[in-house]
């Protein structure tokens, strides 16, 4: 029978976990019904109130319905199925009366569960969700069973889920990782990272965020600070006050062959990306090869196959050289410049005269920038339509994309085409981890300018703030700035800050070892264990006969003694007869001893019969078996008699 206000109280305070773990696809509105509705069923619990009618839940559902459909627009598909999920599960809680209406719940709760790693993959999110799990399983208990399990219950299925822990084990490690076998649109999720466009701000806007971009692990040597310019966008369309990623004239393809130079390094990494709601991926210099759900985009970047909503893992080998021209209208796109700007079109002709060569025209430039009183911050004034004139003849203050921005015009009023390359700079590694985690606060803007059909790199922030590119962002920022950066003053006490970095590091691990295990590292492991097999096979076939004849020999004796056993207490049920109407409720010992209080007569007997009994079974006693079965065949008449008035 189901207690109903209990199974009530344990499943609001599931949905209230799974509210939160899909908090992700909710909206304002739907989350403040969804809390609603989730109250009513505790208080409905709590009062011991009767269920609601089928007519107003329906009435209900098809109110809530109405509304998500009209909100369908901004929900998205996916996370239109995921409110109609969870508002079924509310709905159904609120009308319980029966059990088989409690089974189908706790069903819908599994599917909710594992729809939650839609939008959770850290260690900690999946904590959360097996601690849901463990409560279903307990509801799903509750259904069949009168009380609460006991010890020696739990015991018994703890020792159960041990024995799967090897099965649970091998299916990860060598069942086929498939891919997806859906993809469903999402809702218009807020991007995080770099967007399609950047304007003085948006930038210093996202270095106040600590968060996670991505991480790496390189299987090589770690690239110095000064190199590690991640590559993620290229913005080449420019309105006065922005720039934008240009869209539609590109060819997307791989770089043109050529080849690099002999001072070109080669580095084969793995990132591990953290959502963004966008394509771009991360990468160092010119790709040359890459994992199979990435593709070759314009300018040497490269893109995954599907909007990355989820934390992603792949593999990267490039070479840390120039990037080659991709497209023949690259030119005549970065050399673009508009009609805003003016002073800056002076200032772009008179370093022109003086510096005709690209390469001493970059150097000119980047010495204007030291010379005058030029400034590095986190907090520019705001800026007007004509920005780069506003910066570089007023307020002088900037971050780098202000610098980026300004540099890249004037080489475009020079006549050299130029574009702006956004991405992050540096990162922070761990040396026992061995792992680089490159933060939000690490993004970074630079300026490509072509010569010779090949984009060169220039960063002017080096000519303001060169520990920006040397040391990393910290080292340019004062002390008030790294304050706010690290959460203030608790993200500064060394307690927090060494347990929130070994969350990390964990976090990490849990990243590369169970949410980076793909396709191509199981294939890797199955051909590592195809060259083990071959080396030891000899080897390995003894040990596997051994094995088998040693289990095979354990289980014939698990055998043996259990026949004995088995037979000592038919002997004994048999000479006993009485022992039949207690065995159910207690055990042949306690039977035994009930039976001798019953029968005073016979006490003594029964007495020695259980110490024989209990020596034959427990400690495998060959003379007690022997002793208890001569004593039923003795005494087979008084024992027959036992309990019959």
């Amino acid at each position: 029978m189901l207690n109903q206000s209990r199974f009530i109280y344990l499943a609001t305070i599931l949905q209230l976990l799974l509210i939160l773990l899909m908090l992700p696809a909710w909206q304002w509105w739907s989350l403040g019904c969804f809390l609603l509705l989730n109250g009513l069923a505790f208080l409905q619990a709590f009062d011991k109130a009767p269920v609601l009618s089928l007519r107003l839940v329906n009435i209900l559902a098809a109110l809530c319905v109405v509304a998500l459909v009209l909100a369908g627009r901004q929900l998205g598909a996916m996370n239109f199925l995921m409110h109609i999920l969870v508002l079924s599960a509310l709905l159904r809680l609120l009308a319980l009366s029966k059990q088989k209406e409690a089974r189908q719940l706790v069903w819908v709760h599994y599917f909710i569960l594992g729809c939650s790693f839609l939008f959770h993959q850290s260690i900690a999110m999946a904590s959360l969700i097996l601690l849901a799990f463990v409560l279903n399983l307990l509801l799903q208990y509750l259904l069949f069973a009168v009380q609460m399990p006991s010890n020696r219950q739990l015991r018994a299925d703890s020792r159960f889920l041990l024995l799967l822990l090897p099965l649970w084990l091998g299916l990860f490690l060598l069942f086929p990782r498939l891919a997806p076998l859906w993809q469903l649109p999402s809702a218009q999720q807020a991007i995080t990272g770099l967007a399609n466009e950047i304007e003085p701000g948006t930038i210093e806007q996202l270095v106040q965020s600590n968060a996670t971009a991505f991480r790496v692990r390189f299987d090589g040597p770690l690239p110095p600070q000064s190199e590690r310019y991640w590559r993620a966008k290229v913005f080449e369309h420019f309105d006065g006050r922005r720039w934008s990623v240009q869209q539609g004239f590109h060819h997307p393809g791989r770089p043109r062959s050529r080849d690099y130079p002999n001072q070109a390094t080669e580095l084969r990494y793995q990132i591990i990306a953290e959502p963004s709601f966008q394509r771009s991926v991360f990468t160092l210099g010119v790709p040359t090869q890459w994992s199979p759900e990435l593709e070759a985009l314009p300018a040497a970047l490269l893109g995954y196959n599907r909007t990355i909503n989820q934390r992603i893992s792949y593999q990267i080998s490039s070479v840390t050289a120039a990037v080659p021209l991709t497209d023949v209208q690259e030119k005549h796109w970065n050399l673009l410049t508009g009609d805003h700007n003016q002073r800056s079109q002076q200032l772009a002709s008179v370093l022109l005269a003086d510096h005709p060569e690209p390469h001493d025209f970059a150097e000119a430039l980047l010495a204007y920038f030291r010379q005058h009183a030029f400034f590095y911050t986190l907090n520019p004034p705001p800026l007007g339509q004509n920005s780069v004139d506003d910066f570089l003849f007023q307020s002088r203050a900037g971050f780098c994309s202000h610098y980026a921005s300004a540099s890249a015009l004037l080489f475009r009023q020079a006549g050299i085409p130029a574009r702006v390359v956004g991405g992050y700079l540096g990162g922070d590694w761990y040396q026992e981890q061995h792992y680089l985690l490159v933060r939000q606060r690490d993004a970074h803007a630079w300026v490509e300018y072509l010569v010779d059909d090949v984009w060169h790199s220039l960063d002017p922030t080096a000519a303001i703030a060169p520990d920006r590119v040397l040391n990393g962002l910290d080292s340019a920022l004062s002390d008030a700035d790294m304050a706010f950066l690290t959460g203030g003053l608790f993200g500064q006490l060394p307690l927090l800050s060494q347990l929130r970095l070994q969350l990390l590091h964990l976090d990490y691990y849990w990243s590369v070892w169970v949410l980076g295990f793909n396709q191509q590292r199981q294939d890797a492991l199955w051909r590592s264990f195809t060259a083990f097999w071959q080396q030891w096979r000899q080897l390995l076939w003894l040990s596997l006969l051994i094995t088998l004849s040693l289990v095979l020999l354990a289980v014939a004796w698990c055998w043996h003694r259990r026949k004995k056993r088995c037979s000592v207490t038919e002997q004994l049920q048999k000479s006993i007869p009485a022992l039949a109407n207690k065995l159910p409720q207690q055990s042949i010992s306690k039977a035994l001893h009930s039976l001798a209080e019953q029968a005073p007569s016979q006490q003594m007997l029964l007495h020695s019969v259980q110490i024989l009994y209990e020596r034959s079974i427990f400690a495998s006693d060959q003379s007690a078996q022997q002793e208890l079965l001569r004593l039923l065949k003795q005494h087979r008449r008084q024992l027959t008699q036992l309990g019959k008035k």
